[in-house]
C-alpha cells in the first residue's frame, strides 16, 4: 500500500505493469470511502467505513491511531486463522507519538515507523518488533529500501510447509516530507503556504524522470461555477503554483521508482522460495491526491476523483491474467477479500461494510449494480456522496450538491445537480446515500 499515489501515476511503474497488471487483474474503479491517511487505512483494517470503525479523521478527537479498536481488525482474525502476520513500515497516523511502541495486537512480527518520524525519508525511527532502531543520513539508510529489504528477509524466512503468512508492506512513498525534516515545498494551508514539503526519490533515482503534472480538462479551470461555494471563492493557480506542483509531481515518480524496484525484487524472492505461486498479492495505495484539479494543490480530502479513485490490482489465486474488472469496489472490500483468500473469518459479531470482490473478478456482471459510500469529517465541515456505476453525487454540509455521470465527464466539469432532467436519478441516488451514510453491515452494498 503506496501512499498519496494517483491512478494514473501507475504509468511509470514498470515493474508493476509487467508483474502485477499482466499478471492479474485491475479493478479499474476502486474507491478510498475517505480519502485521508488514517481513516483509509482503519477502513482496510477493519472492513467498514469510518462511521462504524470511528476513525475519522488522522488526528484525535475524530482520528488517529487511538481511535481504533485494535483488537479486532485484520491481523487479529488471521492469526486466530493460524497465520503467522507482518506489518512493514507505516502504520496510522500519531502511532508512537505517546512513546508505546509496542506492537498492536495481531502481528507476530512488527516492523512500525515511529511517528512523527514516519514522514521522513532519512533520520527517522523504526519499532522493531517493540525495539526502537533510528536511522540516520546515509544512502543506505533510505526509507523504501531500509523497508523494502526487510520485506524480503521475512519472506525469504519463512519455512518450507510452515504457517500460512500475511505481510503488509506500507512505504510512505510518494507522500511528501513533513516540512520540520528540512524538506523543502510548499505547506497546505492558506494563499501559497501548504502543509508538506515534497518527496524525496532514491538517491538511484533522483532527476530519472522529466515529468509535468497532467494538464486535462479539470487543471485550474477557467470556469468552478458548478463547485461549492468553497471552491468557487479560490483563485486560479499562479504560474508560480504551477511550477511548484510540476516539481512535486516529478519528484513523487521518482520516489515511486524505489518502489516499483521492491515489486520486483520480493516478487523475485518469492519465485526462489517457491511461494508465489501460492500467494496473492495485492497493491493499491490509501488515497490519491490533487496536482491542481479543481484548482486544488497539495491536497487530498475532497471527493473527486483523483483523491477517491486509486490503484488496486490483485495477483494469484483466484484473479486472471491480464483481466479488468470495471465494478465499483473499494477499500471496505480488502478485509473481507483477504479473509476469504486465507480461509479465515472475523469476530462473530462483526459487521464487514464491505464484500469479497474475487467473485466479482469471475463474473463481470457480479454487483454492477452497487454504491459506495464516499465521505469526509473535519472541523470545518463533512461531505457525504455515493458513487455507482456511472454517477457520482455528493451533498455537502452546506446543503449543496453536485451529481456528475462519470461516464460523459470523467474529469467532473458538468455538475448537473439543478438540471431538471436529472432530478428523478438524482432523488434515488439520496436515497440509496441517506442509506449509505448510516449503514451497517449488508446494507452497506447501497444497491439500487
Amino acid at each position: 500500500m503506496t501512499d498519496d499515489q494517483t491512478l494514473e501515476s501507475l504509468r511509470v511503474m514498470n515493474t508493476v505493469k509487467s508483474e502485477l497488471v499482466d499478471q492479474g487483474t485491475s479493478f479499474s474503479r476502486y474507491y478510498v470511502s475517505f480519502p485521508n491517511c488514517c481513516p483509509s487505512r482503519a477502513s482496510y483494517l477493519t472492513g467498514q467505513y469510518s462511521h462504524n470503525n470511528g476513525v475519522e479523521d488522522n488526528v484525535a478527537p475524530l482520528g488517529g491511531a487511538a481511535k481504533l479498536r485494535a483488537d479486532e481488525t485484520l491481523p487479529v482474525w488471521l492469526q486466530r486463522a493460524g497465520y503467522t502476520t507482518a506489518h512493514v513500515g507505516k502504520y496510522l497516523n500519531t502511532w508512537g507519538e505517546d512513546g508505546n511502541i509496542s506492537p498492536p495486537p495481531g502481528w507476530s512480527t512488527w516492523y512500525g515507523l515511529i511517528d512523527p518520524s514516519t514522514y521522513s525519508y532519512y533520520r527517522y525511527s523504526v519499532s522493531d518488533n517493540g525495539q526502537r532502531k533510528d536511522f540516520g543520513d546515509a544512502e543506505t539508510d533510505y526509507q523504501t529500501d531500509v523497508l523494502g529489504q526487510r520485506v524480503v528477509d521475512f519472506v525469504r524466512n519463512q519455512p518450507t510447509g510452515g504457517k500460512p503468512w500475511f505481510l503488509s508492506f506500507t512505504p510512505l512513498a510518494p507522500h511528501a516530507e513533513a516540512p520540520e525534516t528540512g524538506g523543502q515545498g510548499p505547506q497546505e494551508g492558506s494563499g501559497t503556504e501548504f502543509k508538506w514539503a515534497f518527496p524525496k526519490p532514491a538517491p538511484r533515482h533522483e532527476r530519472s524522470l522529466v515529468a509535468k503534472a497532467p494538464r486535462g480538462p479539470a487543471f485550474n479551470p477557467d470556469d468552478v461555477s458548478g463547485l461549492p461555494e468553497e471552491l468557487r471563492n479560490q483563485p486560479k493557480l499562479s504560474d508560480g503554483l504551477e511550477k511548484l506542483i510540476d516539481q512535486g509531481y516529478q519528484l513523487e515518480l521518482e520516489a515511486l521508482q524505489a518502489v516499483d524496484d521492491w515489486v520486483g525484487t520480493i516478487i523475485t524472492t518469492l519465485k526462489d522460495t517457491k511461494q508465489l505461486d501460492n500467494t496473492v498479492i495485492l497493491f493499491t495505495s490509501d488515497n490519491g491526491f490533487f496536482h491542481g484539479e479543481h484548482r486544488l494543490a497539495f491536497k487530498k480530502y475532497y471527493l473527486y476523483e483523483p483523491a477517491v479513485h486509486v490503484p488496486l490490482i490483485i495477483r494469484g489465486g483466484p484473479f486472471g491474467k491480464k483481466k479488468q474488472a470495471t465494478q465499483v469496489v473499494g477499500n471496505v472490500d480488502l478485509a473481507p477479500t483477504i479473509l476469504a483468500l486465507a480461509g479465515a473469518a472475523p469476530a462473530a459479531n462483526w459487521n464487514f461494510d464491505g464484500i469479497d470482490i474475487a467473485p466479482l473478478a469471475k463474473d463481470p456482471k457480479a454487483g454492477t449494480d452497487r454504491g459506495y459510500l464516499v465521505e469526509n469529517r473535519s472541523g470545518r465541515g463533512s461531505t457525504k456522496g455515493v458513487v455507482t456505476e456511472r454517477y457520482k453525487l455528493l451533498v455537502h454540509h452546506t446543503g449543496e450538491e453536485e451529481m456528475y455521470d462519470l461516464d460523459k465527464d470523467p474529469d467532473e466539469l458538468q455538475n448537473i445537480a439543478a438540471d431538471a432532467g436529472a432530478a428523478s436519478l438524482k432523488k434515488e441516488l439520496r436515497r440509496r446515500l441517506d442509506v449509505l451514510k448510516g449503514c451497517k453491515g449488508a446494507p452497506c452494498l447501497g444497491r439500487k
